[in-house]
């Protein structure tokens, strides 16, 4: 009977372990890196979803450099999803070029964030001082987050800038500070509305 408890544990460890490779495996696998670094001056936010797509980028980690909540098109969606600069991450992500969120909260604004009703944090993220998982309709990890409390990232992720939020020249030296490299890089210039 020992033998047979043994023999199960056994075979559940190692199933365990072969599911853990595949997921992997297949995650890593449904990720794609444009080749080289590539960086664009966009002037709305509905042309980075075509520079993904023409680059045929999938699954990746965007650091979102913008404002608050990016995605608009959650509240008016109506089963038919248009892309505008409301949605622009909504969209990508339904099309499975991203997979994950860090939306970047200036530093001088963190608390002010914090306290929004509208953000719905759901916890803590462990070993950072200044971030929180925030509600996703879309289902996806959606991290706020200050500069100073980015991560290391053990893959290149897709970096979107607007420089009305974040000077750019800034960023990209805090990216650089903090060896984040990308691929992509979109500076968005959005002209005033008339």
């Amino acid at each position: 009977m020992v033998k047979d408890k043994t023999a199960y544990s056994l075979t559940a460890i190692i199933l365990f372990i072969i599911i853990i490779v595949i997921v992997v495996y297949h995650g890593s696998r449904n990720r794609l890196v444009a080749s080289g670094t590539m960086k664009f001056t966009i002037e709305n936010p509905e042309t980075a979803y075509d520079i993904w797509k023409d680059k045929n980028v999938k699954g990746r980690i965007l650091l979102l450099f913008d404002n608050y909540p990016h995605m608009r098109g959650f509240y008016t969606y109506d089963g038919i999803l248009r892309l505008d600069r409301f949605n622009l991450v909504e969209f990508s992500v339904f099309q499975n070029i991203i997979r994950k969120i860090y939306f970047i909260v200036p530093e001088q604004d963190w608390a002010e964030f914090q306290q929004q009703e509208s953000i719905h944090p759901i916890r803590r993220v462990p070993f950072a001082e200044n971030a929180c998982y925030l509600f996703s309709m879309s289902g996806i990890p959606f991290i706020a987050t200050t500069p100073s409390s980015l991560p290391n990232f053990a893959e290149e992720p897709l970096v979107y800038v607007n420089d009305r939020k974040f000077d750019y020249e800034e960023t990209m030296d805090l990216l650089a500070r903090k060896k984040i490299v990308s691929d992509i890089i979109i500076r968005c210039r959005v002209r005033e509305e008339t």
